[in-house]
Formats: C-alpha cells, structure tokens, sequence
C-alpha cells in the first residue's frame, strides 16, 4: 500500500511540475508583449535625456533581443508533446531566460542613466512597476521570481548607491524595503499558486476517474449476463440494462415506468412477490432466492434473484436495486436429475421386489421338494435305486437353490445388506470343510485334488462366506478343468501381515482380452452351454473378498491353467484353537428324533402342500401340531387352547403372519415362542418380523436340522 501511495504522489509531482512549466511558457506571449511596449516607451522618453545615447540603443537591442530569442525558445516549446515538455531542459532553458531578462532591466539605470532627476526617477518607477507586473507571470515558481527581482531591483540600489544626489540613500532603503515585501508577496503566492495547481490536478483526477468508473459502470451495466434492473418504491422500473432486454423479451424503451410485477412475474407468483416485498421493507437483502419468471412472450423461466433496497440519507427507501440470473437450464437439469434419481431408486426398488417376489415363489417350490425329499431319505422301505433317485432329486433341488441363494447374496450385497462376522479363522478347519465338500466332485471329474488340510495358521475372515469364496473357486477350477487334471491348494506368507491363499488348476485357461471381464455378475466368458453356471459366483467372490478388506487376482495361460489368488490379513505358522468345528451340510446329518411330547405346537400355513411338509417334518422330528389355514383361524384357536409355539408363514390370507404376531403381543401374550417361516430370504425381512413381535425365522426350504434345533431352542 505504502508502494502504490509513493508512486501515486510521484506521479501527482510530475504533473506539477509539468503544469508549472506549460503555465510559466503559457505567461510570455502576453509578458513579452508588454515588455517590449514598456521598452519602446522608456526609450522613447529616455531619448536625447541620457548621458550616452549609445549605451541606450545597447540596451534597447539587448533587451529586444534577448526577447525574441525567448519568444522563438516559448514557440518551440509550444510544439513540443507533453512527455517532451515535462523534461528538464526546458526548465533550466526558461530559469536562465528569465535571470538574463533580470540583468537586462537591471542594467538600464546604468545604460540609459540620466543626470535629470525626473528622468532617473522615471526609470525608478518602470523598473519598480517591471519588477511587480513580473509576479502574475513568474508566480509558478520561486525560483523565477527570485531570477527576475533580484538583478534587475539590485543592480538599480547599487546605482542608486552610488549616486550623489540626496534622495538616493532613501530611495535605496525604500527599494531595499520592496524588495524584501516582494519576495514575501512572491513566496505567498508561489504557494497559493502551488496548492492550486496541485487542487485542480487533483480535482481533474478524481474527475476522470469518477468520469472512467461511470464508463466502466456503464459498459459493465451494458455487457453483463446479469439482468441488472431498478424500480421506485411503486415498482415501476427506472433502470433496464441488455441482459434484461434479452433474458425478459422487452427492449429498454417498453421496460421504462412498466410496473415489474406485472411485466416479468406470473399471475399465480403475487403471494411469494409479497413475501419478498415485505423482506425490502424491512431493510432485508435477498440473495439466491429463485423465482419462476416470465418473458415477453409469456414462456415461464426460472431466475435467480439478488436484491437489495436503496435509502437515502434519512434511511428511506427510494428503490430497489436487482440483478437476476437465468438458471432456466440449471434448473431444468435439477429437475431431470431428480427425475433420473426417482426413475432409478424406482428401478432399483423394482428390482428388489423381483428378487424377492422371485425368492418367495422359487423357495415355496423347492420348500416341497428338498422337504419331501429329505424325508424321503429316512425311508427305510425304500429300495436302492429309489435312493438314488431320490438322491438325484435332493442334488438337482439344492443346485437350484445354490443359484437361488447366489443371486441373493449379489442383491444383498449391492444394497449393503450383507453383513459379517469378521473373526480369526483356522485355515486348517476351513480347509477340510472345502476338502471334504468339494472332493466327491473331483473325484467324479478325475481330477486329482491337493489340499493340505494340515496348515497352520489364521486369517481375519468371516468363516462363512470364506468358505463360500473358496467352493466358488475350487468349484470352478474342478468345472472348467480337462479330463485327467489337477486341482491345487498353496498358501504363501507375505509381508505386512498378509496371507496369500492361491487356487491353481490345468484348466483350458482364460485370454488377456476376457481377463479383464472375468468378475462381472452374469458374464460367463463364453463358457460351454454344458457347464451349469449363472456367471455370477466370482463376481460375489470378489465383493466377499474386498468386504473383508481383501484383495482377489487372476492370471492365466491358455492351454495351461489359472491361477486365482486371495489376500487377506492373517499369519501362518501360528497354531492357533479350532474355532469352527469341521460340520456335514445340515441335510447330509442324520436326525436323531425326540419322544412324543407334550408340547402343544400350533402351525399357521394356508399352502396345502407347505401344509402337510410341515406336519410331516414335525412328525419325523417326534412332534405334533395343530393346523390354522390362516392368521385368523389361527387366533381363533388361539382363545381356547393355549400353545407352547407358534410356526407360522408370513404371507396368508385374511390375516398374515405379521399382523398375527402383532396381535398376539397386542393381547398381552409375550411369552409365546412365535417363528417365522418364510420363503423370503432378504434380511430386512427378518427384520420386519422381528418387529411384528416374532422371535425367530425360518427360511424356506425348511431343513430338518435347522428345525430340530429351533425348536429346541424354544421349546426347552
């Protein structure tokens, strides 16, 4: 700041100095014109009265010359542009011009002396009157006035000294009297002068300044995308600048005086128009409020106002200051993309109910058939042919209901539904669970299958869905393996406390080019139409892994193999408690039964076959029921009978499954165990029966030991 106000006053200085210069050159056509009439005179009137007529005539064209060489110097330096004018030549040119004038009038006394009285009085009174007639035209610089006055009035005192006549001595003081009041008189005026040169500079600067911020004003006023509009506090417009004419439609002469409600603001807009208008009045500036508008040819935009109100000096309002925005796109964009987010969520909530609608009428199919067949299984007057088929049956249901869970788990898991139990898990007890799952399989393929079920260590999993990563990977590597192959295990430390778990097979192998496809849902790379598959299970792989703060890879050769590999936070070498205890599939294990009890169980299903699956479930376990075709029939047996349990479908006429457990807790009955069976397998459901009052879920197909253990759990 102190920099800009240094070159500011610099500059300010410059033009003094030049306007100083131009003023002093600007004062000689008129002062050399009196001069040489002066001249003129006092030689005219000295004539024939002087001691030497030559020493006159010296001076006379001394002085002339003197003179017209000062007039051409002022002619060239008129012709000169004002960068040239402002050098210093020039001033030095016009200080020694004006003392050598000095000196000339100075030495008139002693060139045109006269021994006549009158006569050298009359020389006294033109040179005193030179001297004081100078101080108009030499008062823009000291230093010329004191060039001027001081040789031409000390020359005339010395002469005056010199003299012999009695009134020279007071003549002199007097003169000497003069000359110091003239000085004093020049320096107060030289200063005058000064503040009032440097006031008009300044008044001429802040002039075109005020004069460049209106142009500026103007042009931004003109060139603006902004609507920059003022109204009187009748709202008739009393500024319209070209951005209002093209944003509104009306030129600048049809704005003028038009009352801005009327011209730019829709009918059915008056009562927000009057919340505004009471937010001006109460001196409050509105910024970003967006107003529906409309233009000349009455199509709707949308603005974007900022308002503020104008006052006077008594804090009154006179007008109102606006400038508005067209954001009619931004707008219609806004509206698009919420369109977009509405159409999407409504798409992706449809694509929910599919999956669960597809959930529920899958599962109420495969809930007979896994069910019948499972207790088919226990048949002992069955032949064994009969078993293998029925062992066909159990294995094509729980295919079926293998691809049923996958594509669950993917909509689980794009929702955020899906969540983990992330603990330490044994790599050797998860090891010969896959082993053990996954080698019929191998050995139906004749592949050799290397896994050693005897490493240890721990890796920072969930046990479950590990275990689901690995069938995928082990399973697809024995599916997509040649005849006479081999399936292998290996499982390498790496640094910063990563385990690396890698599944390599001889497979056919996988391109470069289909590399880059392999973990996305439902793309199956062109695989044969012969090998079962929904092309979903590496891509569920793949968000299980990363879920696990895990990373998956993949490299191939073609006509050699693949190799997938897993990375997860763990350490080998450690042996560590067996958390997970090696388990059979749930319907692999036998069912022990139980005694018949006492336990009154009451079953609320209206599906006829879901019907006699669960009586007969119940009775394979050792249990009775009784059954309630719906919620209603159920709470009507409710009233008489007191039940011990309650299994129940969710979705029944009349009254469903989760209005029946409502109004049971409803009725003050908190006790009762009430389970739900349910073809839905969406966690959110189990959360919505949870809420109605139901203690437990069941999902469809039932398996006997996930029965069995359930109601021992709330039976006992």
């Amino acid at each position: 700041m102190e920099s800009l106000k240094t070159n500011s006053d610099s500059q300010l200085d410059q033009q003094i100095r030049l306007e100083e210069i131009r003023l002093l050159y600007g004062g000689t056509p008129f002062s050399f014109s009196a001069s040489v009439v002066i001249t003129l005179i006092i030689y005219n009137v000295l004539l024939g009265h002087v001691a030497s007529q030559q020493n006159l005539n010296i001076w006379l064209f001394t002085i002339l010359g003197v003179m017209f060489i000062r007039s051409i110097d002022s002619y060239l330096f008129s012709k000169q542009d004002k960068q040239q004018q402002s050098q210093l030549s020039w001033r030095r040119r016009f200080f020694i011009g004006t003392a050598i004038a000095g000196f000339c009038w100075g030495f008139l006394p002693w060139l045109g002396y006269s021994a006549e009285v009158e006569y050298f009085s009359f020389i006294i009174v033109c040179l005193v009157g030179v001297i004081a007639g100078s101080l108009s035209t030499l008062s823009y610089r000291w230093e010329t006035i004191a060039l001027f006055l001081l040789p031409a009035s000390l020359l005339l005192v010395f002469r005056l000294l010199i003299e012999e006549q009695s009134f020279s001595n007071a003549t002199s003081f007097v003169l000497l009297v003069f000359i110091f009041f003239t000085l004093t008189a020049g320096k107060k005026i030289f200063n005058n002068t000064q503040q009032n040169i440097r006031l008009r500079l300044e008044a001429d600067i802040r002039e075109r300044a005020i004069e460049l911020m209106h142009q500026k004003h103007a042009l931004h006023l003109q060139n603006t995308p902004l609507a920059i509009i003022e109204f009187d506090i009748d709202l008739n417009i009393t500024e319209w600048n070209k951005a209002a004419e093209n944003m509104f439609g009306y030129s600048h002469s049809e704005a003028i005086d038009e009352n801005i409600m009327r011209l730019i603001l829709p009918r059915d807009s008056s009562v927000e128009a009057e919340k505004l208008w009471e937010r001006l009045l109460n001196y409050e500036a509105v910024t970003g409020s967006i107003i529906e508008n409309k233009t000349k040819s009455g199509i709707p935009i949308f603005c974007e106002w900022f308002i503020t109100p104008l006052t006077n000096k008594q804090n009154e309002i006179v007008g109102i200051a606006a400038m508005a925005l067209d954001i009619t796109d931004k707008k219609q964009n806004e509206l698009a993309i919420i369109k977009s987010k509405e159409e999407a969520e409504k798409a992706n909530q449809a694509k929910s109910d599919f999956l669960s609608s597809m959930s529920h009428e899958l599962r109420t199919p495969l809930n007979a058939i896994l069910g019948f067949t499972q207790l088919l299984k226990y048949e002992k007057t069955l032949s064994e042919k009969q078993h293998s088929h029925i062992n066909e049956i159990s294995n094509a249901g729980n295919l079926l209901l293998k691809l049923v869970n996958q594509i669950l788990d993917l909509a689980r898991i794009e929702k955020g539904h899906l969540q983990l139990s992330m603990e330490k898990v044994s790599l050797s007890d998860c090891f010969k669970d896959v082993r053990a799952m996954i080698l019929p399989l191998a050995e139906k393929n004749n592949l050799s299958l290397d896994i050693n079920i005897e490493t240890n260590g721990y890796v920072i999993a969930d046990y479950t869905r590990l275990k689901q990563v690995m069938l995928n990977l082990l399973s697809n590597a024995v599916k997509y393996n040649v005849e006479n192959g081999s399936v292998s295990l290996k499982v390498l430390q790496k640094e910063n406390d990563l385990v690396k778990i890698c599944i390599i097979d001889t497979g056919s192998g996988i391109s470069q080019d289909l590399l880059q496809e392999i973990f996305q849902p439902f793309n199956r790379l062109n695989a044969a139409s012969t090998i079962e598959g929904t092309g979903i299970g590496l891509s569920i792989s793949k968000q299980l892994v990363e879920m696990m703060n895990g990373t998956i890879s993949v490299s191939s050769t073609i006509n050699k193999g693949s190799e997938f590999c897993i990375e997860l936070t763990g350490n080998l070498n450690i042996i560590t408690a067996l958390e997970h205890e090696s388990k059979m599939p749930l319907s692999e294990q036998p069912i022990a039964t139980v005694s018949a009890s006492d336990h009154n169980i009451l079953v609320a299903e209206d599906n006829p076959t879901n019907q006699t699956l669960i009586l007969s479930q119940l009775e394979a376990l050792g249990y009775t029921a009784e059954l309630a075709r719906n919620g209603q029939e159920a709470l009507n047996k409710m009233v008489n009978t007191e039940y011990q349990l309650l299994l129940t479908d969710c979705n029944m006429p009349l009254v469903d499954g989760y209005k029946l457990a409502k109004t049971i807790r409803d009725r003050g009955n908190k006790k009762l165990p009430i389970i739900a069976l349910t073809a839905d397998a969406f966690p959110e459901r189990k959360a919505k029966c949870i809420r109605a009052g139901m203690n437990d879920q069941i999902t469809k197909p039932v398996d006997l030991q996930t029965l069995k253990s359930t109601l021992e759990k709330y039976l006992n």
